[in-house]
């Protein structure tokens, strides 16, 4: 459980750092969190299905942290790029 949490505010912050690298401005910080929470999901699933990328989970520590929050911003970027491209028509 406390992983879980932790997961969460690591994609969460993720999440604001890959808003400020995609947008330069954000989308807003609740929207940015909520973003970078998914993008934290879609880089976890694409990690755990790519056999070379499979090595990168180490079960903790501080390696584990880093790689955690690099698959959450490669990920949450993934989602705010698709996000909008979708939804923002400028």
């Amino acid at each position: 459980m406390l992983h879980f949490i932790v997961w969460l505010i690591v994609s969460g912050i993720a999440g604001l750092i890959a808003s400020k690298v995609v947008n330069k401005s954000g989308s807003g910080m609740i929207l940015d969190v909520v973003l970078g929470i998914v993008g934290g999901f879609v880089g976890g699933f694409i990690v755990t299905r790519l056999p070379f990328l499979s090595g990168l989970d180490d079960g903790g520590g501080v390696r584990g942290l880093l790689v955690e929050i690099i698959v959450a911003a490669v990920g949450a970027m993934l989602v705010i790029v698709l996000y909008n491209l979708i939804f923002r028509r400028n």
